[in-house]
């Protein structure tokens, strides 16, 4: 009868430098710094397919075994990596082959997340976590133009692309005038859809600001992320045809999964004085 390995050693094994990885590959005499070689040596790897999206790279010891180096300059290829987006580390486990960006946004453009996706052929499911009428946070009423004893609509939704859940959002609208929203069914149905087939409602302008932030516990439960992993979140005021706020939101992208590109021209350019 063949035995086989416990199921830990051959994980430990498949974690190993590759067996056509070249140990030489690390030139003693270069100007080159050896970590940034040994940085490239495993960018080529990458590249090739040794390890793939979501596997674990050899633990650094057994870098700093095979090619001969100290620890210090394995953590500084892998930090080299790490600051490409090639990598990830995740504490206590390792470090892993980052997974291609599902979600690359345009922040300019007044699409909806699930219209963005699904023109991309993506497939498309939104979990309703809150759909209610409540009194409007301090925070939004600003932004909505509202007084602090106004009600809006509240929406809690998280979006998977492809069975993979992508962002948590938080949306309000204020009440009287979306209030019937409270009562519809937006499971299968884009928001911005609903505001130009129901209400007439076009999304004209508005103001976006991106910063990275720690998840939450709920958050990172949701997201199925780590506690305090990184996430981009999105605040948004959406203005209609008539330069009115009908919509505030908050969402809150998977870092290691979404990306936003920012086009700019020249007229956007404020001239020092």
């Amino acid at each position: 009868m063949t035995e086989t390995a416990p199921a830990y050693e051959t994980a430990r094994l498949r974690r190993r430098p590759p067996a056509d990885a070249d140990a030489a590959a690390i030139r003693r005499r270069a100007a080159v710094p050896y970590y940034a070689q040994l940085a490239d040596v495993l960018r080529d790897n990458i590249a090739r397919g040794q390890w793939h999206p979501g596997e674990a790279l050899p633990a650094e010891a057994d870098l700093c075994t095979f090619f001969g180096v100290s620890r210090t300059v394995v953590r500084q290829a892998l930090n080299e990596l790490v600051a490409d987006g090639l990598v990830h580390k995740e504490k206590g486990r390792g470090t892993f082959v980052s997974r291609p960006k599902i979600a690359d946004l345009v922040v300019q453009e007044l699409r909806g997340f699930a219209d963005e996706m699904a023109e991309r052929g993506r497939l498309i499911e939104t979990e309703i976590l809150e759909q209610e009428i409540s009194p409007v946070p301090p925070q939004v009423a600003p932004s909505l133009g509202v007084s602090m004893r106004s009600e809006v609509v509240h929406l809690t939704r998280v979006r998977r692309v492809d069975g993979e859940p992508i962002v948590k959002v938080d949306t309000y609208l204020p009440v009287p005038r979306f209030a019937s929203l409270a009562e519809m069914d937006l499971a299968d149905r884009s928001l911005y859809h609903v505001m130009v087939e129901e209400f007439g409602v076009f999304a004209q302008g508005g103001t976006r600001r991106i910063e990275a932030v720690a998840a939450g516990a709920e958050t990172a439960e949701l997201l199925e992320l780590e506690p305090r992993a990184p996430v981009l979140a999105l605040t948004a005021t959406t203005l209609d045809q008539d330069g009115a706020p009908f919509e505030h939101f908050r969402a809150l992208y998977r870092g290691d999964r979404t990306s936003f590109d920012v086009t700019i021209g020249r007229d956007q350019i404020t001239p020092s004085r």
